[in-house]
């Protein structure tokens, strides 16, 4: 019996990057966990296992509340485990795709990179940069083989997502949801996954509306309740079960 391609997940020990590794493992793929030295990780899996088909960047960190009192040293951190490291990684993992002509690299993003808000300013902005870098990178990889795919879900319900009631009108995805459409990204043609899917087209049309217009949607469904509304006992116990910064 032939041995599947192998898949590597970042983040995976928990939450979505471990219902994806469930999905992949249940479709034939040898699935590693990213260890924190992701470069490590990289080598060690084609040394050992096999050549890398897919490496999906899950890993990620959610704080809450407010940007100014957020202070630099967590607002670095953020930037370091959401963008910082899924760049740095990429270039490996790319690089060596580039040799064998083929694979795919998925990043999780989120909603918040096409719709920013209150009380996830660095959050949102690592991933709006995520979606950017991701884009920039697919162009540069036209025709090498090697494809880039982004996935954006709306709120989910897992460790990063604890303490945090969902908008009005809307409802928690289970991780499950996003690793099925996980799944279905790496094969996908299409460059950008939302979970749920309906959310694109919302997306789309949202950023055409006038500020104050988002602004008053933004109002009558309560989105604020994610970036700032959160359990504060919860979102502190979130914090601090976090693996120490490096």
């Amino acid at each position: 019996m032939n041995a599947g391609p192998v898949a590597v997940v970042t983040g995976g020990a928990r939450g979505i990057g471990r219902a994806t590794a469930a999905a992949l493992i249940a479709r034939g793929y040898r699935v590693v966990l990213g260890d924190l030295d992701l470069a490590v990780t990289r080598a060690t899996v084609e040394e050992t296992v096999g050549p890398i088909a897919v490496w999906i960047n899950n890993a990620g960190i959610m704080p809450t509340g407010r940007f100014t009192d957020q202070g630099a040293a967590l607002s670095g951190r953020v930037v370091d485990v959401n963008y910082r490291a899924l760049v740095t990684v990429s270039g490996l993992v790319v690089a060596r795709m580039l040799e064998r002509g083929s694979g795919t690299v998925v990043n999780m993003a989120s909603a918040t990179a096409t719709k920013p808000l209150a009380g996830l300013a660095v959050y949102s902005g690592t991933k709006a940069a995520v979606v950017a870098f991701s884009d920039s990178l697919r162009r540069e990889l036209r025709g090498t083989g090697v494809r880039v795919r982004v996935v954006l879900p709306n709120l989910v319900a897992t460790d990063l997502g604890a303490g945090i009631t969902a908008p009005r009108g809307f409802s928690a995805l289970t991780a499950d949801d996003v690793a099925a459409a996980t799944v279905r990204a790496i094969a996908s043609r299409r460059f950008a996954t939302t979970v749920p899917g309906w959310l694109g087209p919302l997306l789309s049309v949202s950023r055409l509306l006038p500020h104050p217009v988002q602004d008053w949607i933004d109002d009558r469904v309560d989105s604020d309740r994610i970036g700032l509304g959160g359990d504060p006992a919860a979102r502190a116990a979130y914090l601090r079960g976090l693996p120490p910064a490096e």
